[in-house]
């Protein structure tokens, strides 16, 4: 078989595939709207809700401006990734679809291994095109076909969704007792370790907690028994007190801090071990 004949098979093979998509694709609502996923306002959404077959639910509610999450966790929310999570909102819609005239099992929608409620509305998430670049997600009774750009910041662990920074915000430390320094408060007055230092350079070191971010959060393994350093934070915020424990781990690689009666832990660089744990050393500028 020369080369000649074998090009026109192909080419006859690739012609009745194509035929095939023309006869059995299903029909398109022709509806003028079909351009979004959803008419949905991103920044007017205050309930998300998660569900992912063999996890628990996840449940995210907006509260006086600022995520928080329910389930399976009461913490902060990380707001950037919800930010990136409702973009889907305003994904465009490759293609739409009429629910009664598609194949729901052969688009994995009839037992859908992830579904998002965004406060009503509720999208299910089926399979991935031929190409795994498009993804198919029904919104009530049409199917629509998007870029796969959002099931996968859901798919992950539930400490995807919690705040990478260790103090809520807004709230104002009123104690910091690390391994080898106590930073305490009295009458408006800060000491170290009971004796005055300078209010810049203890400022500093608490503005370091203050707006320190986790490179990652994750779970901390139970089977793992470890002893680590204890540290003691107390913040105030909206005048209600709050004592923060974490347990400080150390090794080659970050620092990291649990919070064991939450069940997680944050991965710090290896820098924060000086950041955070001892008063910085800060140069005053020569006379000019």
């Amino acid at each position: 078989m020369n080369s000649k004949t074998l090009l026109n098979i192909f080419l006859a093979l690739a012609l009745a595939g194509l035929l095939a998509l023309a006869i059995y694709e299903p029909e398109k609502t022709e509806s003028p709207n079909a351009k979004k996923l959803t008419t949905l306002d991103p920044d007017t959404v205050e309930k998300i809700s998660i569900d992912v077959a063999g996890h628990p639910p996840l449940l995210l509610i907006k509260q006086s401006g600022q995520w928080q999450m329910q389930e399976p966790l009461a913490m902060p929310a990380n707001a950037g990734r919800i930010q990136q999570l409702l973009k889907i909102t305003q994904a465009k819609s490759i293609a739409a679809y009429i629910m009664n005239r598609v194949d729901t099992h052969q688009l994995q929608l009839d037992t859908p291994g992830l579904s998002l409620t965004l406060d009503d509305l509720l999208l299910h998430f089926g399979t991935t095109d031929a190409l795994g670049g498009s993804r198919y997600v029904q919104a009530g009774n049409t199917v629509h076909l998007i870029t796969d750009r959002y099931s996968h910041l859901m798919k992950g662990a539930a400490t995807g969704f919690v705040s990478p920074t260790l103090l809520p915000q807004d709230s104002v430390i009123e104690q910091l007792i690390l391994p080898d320094l106590r930073v305490t408060q009295q009458e408006g007055r800060w000491s170290v370790d009971g004796h005055d230092s300078d209010a810049d350079t203890i400022q500093a070191l608490l503005d370091e907690w203050r707006y320190a971010r986790a490179l990652r959060v994750s779970l901390i393994d139970k089977n793992g028994a470890v002893v680590g350093e204890n540290i003691t934070v107390t913040i105030n915020k909206n005048n209600h007190q709050q004592v923060l424990q974490f347990t400080l781990l150390r090794n080659e690689t970050d620092v990291i801090l649990q919070r064991t009666e939450l069940g997680i832990q944050y991965h710090l660089p290896l820098e924060a071990n000086q950041r955070l744990l001892a008063l910085p050393v800060i140069t005053a500028e020569p006379d000019q």
